[in-house]
């Protein structure tokens, strides 16, 4: 008989730990960096449903961590077929890309059913279960139904998908019911929260507005959904910011790059993330101005990401032809304007490469959240340098300091690189970088999963009256439809 754990239980997509060549080693991620703390206080259970190479034993550690053994056929329509080929382009606005494939929705309900009854197999009662994101948003209610006494938090990473959008899911009903099963669901904005809402509306699911929460009763319970915005690593980044090592690394980069202007950009290679449009713009710059054709270098980090999608090979061949040719048009043997390096880089790296970048550009079409921007903005010791953000970032509604930019706008786009590539530093950009600073370091990753969990524990024993004319809105909505 195996024995449970005691009270905290997290299910999520990705275990903490992996296997490489040398060992067990923790996974990289600030959400990762944020729970084990909490993890190793509550002595609890990780449940994780991703990739075989993942760890299912962590003997040295004080709590448990079980990677679900799924047949591989399973594991892949769950996680590249119904979760990356359906959910997510599905949730970033790009509904040509989607493929909802009937298979591929039965093995996303099966591997929730296994992620939900390993939570009820571990979770002592009246237990704390957390779960995370867009791969396993059936959980909830599926672990409800298993185990009423238990007390459910939910996360959705990502943005959460337009109500047009939604529509087109063919189980998006079965979607918004299993997210319902928690007593408290995270977006990260209140802009997400309000799709959530309007979500609620297409479904005919009565609700009451709370501020800018909601709150869905659910027979002798309710669930609460509210805005949450994550944050990074402050400390750790700025303690490598800091560092004299990295110091002495990003002058270095500085000095191979040419000693000019050293604009960065670090992503997944993912069509979310705007990467061709960035290169292309950065190209448009090249061609209207002299001055940053000699002075200005664009280092692209490129992670490789989801490389059995098709969609994602196909991007990252665009992106490698769309650098050739900036290359082949402006480069020269001594002179490389943009810099790609298409691999992962650890914190120590990419914090030197923070250091040296003169501007940090964060152009996604569309991200959830982006802690690219935070961890460019706590690493710098001083309020200087720029960031260029997009305002259909999740992030631009928190680091409202933050040059903002339409990515969609081509023109815009190249004209506000040329602004924080070349525009002289002003008393104006140092007040803006300090304002950054002291909204990130308000905001940290420790800080959002310790409030989450104590505001998980307190909505439990809320009991909040549903509004008739709420009643009536979420009842027109229906008659909507039907007409």
């Amino acid at each position: 008989m195996k024995t449970r754990s005691p009270r905290l239980v997290i299910v999520s997509a990705r275990a903490p730990f992996v296997r490489t060549g040398s060992g067990i080693v923790r996974a990289p991620g600030g959400l990762i960096s944020a729970l084990l703390p909490l993890m190793r206080r509550s002595r609890g259970t990780w449940i994780a449903t991703g990739a075989d190479r993942e760890a299912c034993d962590t003997s040295e550690l004080p709590f448990r961590v079980r990677a679900l053994a799924l047949p591989s056929e399973i594991r892949s329509a769950w996680y590249a077929g119904a979760s990356n080929g359906a959910l997510w382009p599905l949730s970033h606005g790009f509904g040509e890309v989607c493929r909802f494939r009937a298979e591929q929705a039965r093995a996303y309900f099966e591997v929730c059913r296994a992620a939900a009854d390993a939570a009820a197999e571990y979770a002592l009662p009246g237990g704390v279960v957390w779960v995370h994101d867009y791969q396993l948003a059936l959980v909830p209610a599926l672990l409800r139904a298993r185990r009423p006494d238990l007390t459910i938090g939910f996360f959705w990473h990502i943005p959460w998908p337009a109500s047009d959008s939604l529509r087109v899911l063919p189980w998006a009903s079965e979607l918004i019911e299993g997210v319902l099963g928690a007593d408290l669901v995270g977006l990260h904005v209140p802009r997400y929260v309000r799709a959530f809402r309007d979500a609620l509306d297409e479904l005919g699911i009565a609700y009451v507005n709370d501020g800018e929460s909601i709150v869905v009763p659910r027979g002798a319970r309710h669930t609460r959904i509210e805005a949450w915005p994550i944050g990074v690593d402050v400390d750790g980044w700025a303690s490598l910011g800091r560092d004299e090592t990295v110091a002495a690394e990003a002058a270095r980069i500085t000095a191979d790059l040419g000693g000019g202007r050293v604009l960065l950009s670090v992503d997944r290679m993912d069509y979310a993330k705007g990467i061709v449009e960035r290169l292309e713009a950065f190209e448009r710059l090249l061609e209207q101005n002299a001055e940053a054709r000699e002075r200005v270098t664009l280092v692209q980090i490129g992670v490789p990401s989801r490389e059995t999608v098709p969609a994602y090979r196909e991007l990252r061949q665009r992106i490698e032809a769309t650098v050739g040719r900036i290359q082949g048009r402006f480069g020269g043997p001594r002179r490389k304007p943009v810099h790609l390096f298409a691999r992962t880089f650890d914190s120590t790296e990419l914090a030197a490469y923070y250091l040296a970048a003169d501007a940090a550009i964060v152009t996604p079409k569309r991200d959830g959240m982006n802690l690219v921007a935070f961890e460019y903005v706590a690493t710098r010791p001083r309020p200087n340098g720029r960031l260029l953000l997009s305002t259909t970032a999740g992030a631009a509604d928190v680091l409202t300091e933050a040059h903002l930019v339409n990515p969609y706008d081509e023109e815009g786009l190249t004209s506000a690189i040329e602004d924080v590539a070349l525009a002289p530093e002003t008393a104006s950009d140092i007040a803006r970088m300090a304002a950054l600073q002291a909204r990130v370091s308000q905001l940290s990753v420790e800080t959002w999963a310790s409030g989450f969990l104590a505001r998980l524990e307190q909505v439990t024993e809320e009991r909040v009256p549903v509004r008739a004319q709420e009643t009536r809105l979420a009842a027109s909505a229906r008659v909507t439809r039907a007409r």
